[in-house]
């Protein structure tokens, strides 16, 4: 099979792009997350995972896997979760404050 390497960096940023998206619903969906939910609401993220994990393959190399883009796509949510997770953690601390304040 002969492979277009020249559209191989339209697809690498493509697979970031759905990998910062994944992150980010992920983190959002733990935002939202209200106490006492059992494992069912779990699955949110992981059905966000997967659905960003196919349209990213399909848009970046129409359904082939390619270890690259695979790489690359959780290099993207590893990155929102060093970059953002901070953030979100200090959102999530101030709505606890507010809620249960200390004095």
């Amino acid at each position: 099979m002969i492979y277009d390497v020249f559209s191989q960096p339209r697809q690498a940023m493509v697979m970031v792009f759905f990998g910062l998206a994944a992150g980010l619903g992920y983190e959002l969906l733990r935002l939202l997350r209200p106490p006492g939910c059992g494992a069912w609401f779990d699955l949110f993220p992981l059905l966000l995972l997967q659905v960003c994990l196919g349209l990213g393959l399909f848009y970046a190399a129409r359904g082939e896997v390619r270890l690259y883009a695979l790489i690359l796509f959780f290099l993207g949510i590893g990155l929102v979760r060093w970059a953002f997770r901070p953030l979100f953690t200090e959102i999530l601390q101030r709505i606890r404050k507010k809620q249960f304040p200390s004095g």
